[in-house]
């Protein structure tokens, strides 16, 4: 791993008018990622840029650059893109030199890989790659990279969370991440729409399997009810995981007429990366997500009949 650290860094340090990709429905790990690579590459005089195929979500906006600079981008990067099918349409016939990512399987056909599915969040491995570049991390790189890892783990209580992984957080608000304002907002703070969104997820919660599988799906109605938007949805598949005893958690969200996507959470024995794969899709062993077509009942049935045949047999 040490190598493709390093390789990276050597990339990152030798090339510019760097491109750096965010998969679509961009969280906190994929930005703070980009975001913290492309101050780094800022800070050393380099031309550089961040996108994505989604807006960028408000709530990250302490993130956010005031101008990203107009130049040509020769090289791109991707940050936390697991799947050639998280990049908008446009994105996926680029040419890609770097791939920075976390998950255990990926597929961006990179020149250059750096990969480990063992840290916690992309984030730390771009920390990694930073310190090999003996970048100066400022407040503001330190704040992307401390979002990142604060939400891929729960706050730091999900299962993917190691020693150095508090470590890294640690000499982050040492450089000065402001981990309790990034924290409060991030976890506690919660918008009117959220909290209508998480009550609605909550009453259509359905269970399945003796209560081991808990299943909600969260139709465009419930969004319009609710007053929510795209950005506002984030975290809420972590509350069908949630009851006593549930050991698999899926919430699926309506995109469009038949068009679904799950998200798949789990607490100990069931890999829902695996889980996923069977429907074409991926992710961690504790949180993955798929895309399904058909009408909801039988979204639903493929759902259960797979769960019951590969898991509760």
């Amino acid at each position: 791993m040490l190598d493709e650290i390093n390789r990276a860094a050597e990339f990152l340090a030798v090339h510019d008018k760097i491109r750096l990709l965010c998969h679509l429905s961009p969280d906190g790990d994929t930005l703070g990622g980009a975001f913290a690579i492309f101050y780094a590459l800022r800070s050393m005089g380099k031309k550089c840029c961040v996108e994505c195929g989604d807006d960028l979500p408000e709530k990250f906006q302490y993130m956010y650059p005031d101008q990203m600079g107009d130049f040509k981008p020769e090289y791109n990067v991707t940050v936390d893109v697991a799947d050639i099918g998280l990049l908008s349409d446009s994105q996926q016939k680029l040419q890609f030199s770097l791939c920075i990512d976390h998950h255990e399987r990926n597929n961006i056909p990179a020149e250059y890989k750096c990969v480990d599915s063992k840290a916690a969040a992309v984030c730390e491995l771009v920390y990694l790659i930073l310190k090999q570049m003996n970048v100066n991390f400022t407040s503001k790189i330190a704040d992307c990279l401390y979002t990142g890892i604060c939400t891929d783990t729960g706050c730091f209580k999900f299962s993917n969370v190691r020693a150095i992984t508090h470590k890294i957080a640690a000499e982050l608000m040492e450089f000065g991440a402001d981990a309790h304002k990034i924290n409060f907002k991030m976890f506690t703070q919660k918008s009117v729409a959220r909290l209508e969104l998480e009550r609605l997820v909550i009453e259509n919660l359905e269970y399945f399997y003796n209560n081991k599988c808990a299943i909600v799906f969260v139709t465009n109605d419930m969004m319009r009810s609710a007053g929510a938007s795209e950005s506002t949805f984030d975290g809420v598949a972590a509350i069908a995981v949630c009851p006593e005893g549930v050991e698999v958690g899926i919430t699926v969200k309506e995109k469009d007429i038949n068009e679904y996507k799950a998200s798949v959470r789990t607490n100990s024995f069931v890999d829902a990366s695996e889980f996923c794969g069977y429907f074409g899709g991926g992710g961690h062993k504790r949180a993955a997500g798929f895309k399904i077509n058909g009408d909801m009942q039988t979204v639903k049935n493929k759902i259960l009949d797979k769960l019951k045949k590969e898991i509760f047999f």
